[in-house]
């Protein structure tokens, strides 16, 4: 279904008008109250990371192809006409750009794994919540379904392997009364995390045990719940009391995607959408 109606995508690019921006936010809010019961603390960090810092995180080893980063105008190497003209034209080619040494994170958890990198955890673990903008470069683009830039809710465990499990447990547990409080028919579906190569023992691992579940409306996931072991608490030198690597885990619910969901199920009325998150809100706290 196309939505025609208070949103505007252009390139992977949205715009949203009042009201799908105020249910996206009421959606949010519901999240957010939701995770602050839980006791996760909110936190916030930059849509930026240094390459650097990505780099061991294997994002340019797994799917470079999703990359977007950054760079300034080399500006004392190249005449102002030039870069005049090269704007005007849409685009700046290389010669008239510094190298790139900062990114876009295609992932909201990244930042919190760079937050806590070279921390040991409290002993009770640590569990936080963010609203991330998130940048990937796909291969196609369509409308809220598949952006170039959109926003995903995380909710973050760090922890013992128990503490992240328990966290998977609670978060599926509240998708599952969000998503039938709303009304929202949601399959539950186990998938391939992108955080690991998809060849070789990480992919056999993954076909064994499951390390993420999407939920599911009309063949499009708009939410999900990941574990990730002990992988970024070794790359990111997060620690347990004991001195192990610490577990982590996350449940991402996308909050353009779930937009879409609404305006389908509702028949792209937004009033009911609302009426509809509304209620779930009341019933959910």
């Amino acid at each position: 279904m196309s939505i025609t109606t208070g949103v505007r995508v252009s390139e992977g690019l949205a715009t949203l008008d009042a009201e799908p921006t105020r249910l996206a936010e009421t959606l949010d809010r519901i999240c957010t109250r939701w995770a602050g019961d839980m006791g996760a603390a909110s936190l916030t960090v930059p849509p930026l990371a240094p390459v650097a810092d990505l780099a061991p995180l294997d994002v340019y080893r797994n799917f470079p192809q999703l990359a977007l980063v950054a760079s300034a105008l080399d500006v004392p190497a190249t005449e102002a006409a030039h870069i005049e003209e090269a704007a005007v034209s849409g685009d700046f080619d290389p010669d008239v750009l510094c190298s790139a040494g900062l990114a876009l994170s295609s992932s909201a958890c990244y930042g919190v794994y760079l937050h806590y990198r070279d921390r040991q955890v409290r002993q009770d673990g640590e569990l936080v919540t963010l609203l991330g903008q998130c940048f990937r470069n796909e291969d196609h683009f369509d409308g809220l379904r598949r952006l170039r830039a959109f926003r995903m809710r995380e909710v973050v465990a760090l922890g013992t392997p128990d503490q992240v499990e328990d966290h998977l447990s609670r978060s599926a547990a509240f998708l599952d009364a969000l998503g039938r409080e709303v009304g929202l028919p949601l399959e539950r579906r186990a998938a391939s995390d992108p955080f690991y190569d998809q060849s070789g023992a990480r992919a056999a691992f993954q076909r064994v045990v499951p390390v993420k579940y999407e939920y599911i409306y009309h063949d499009m996931a708009i939410a999900s719940v990941n574990s990730h072991f002990t992988f970024f608490g070794e790359r990111c030198s997060i620690s347990l009391h004991d001195g192990g690597a610490a577990s982590t885990s996350c449940v991402g619910l996308g909050v353009e995607r779930w937009l879409l969901a609404l305006a389908e199920h509702f028949d792209a009325d937004w009033g009911r959408a609302q009426r509809a998150v509304e209620k779930a809100e009341k019933a959910l706290f």
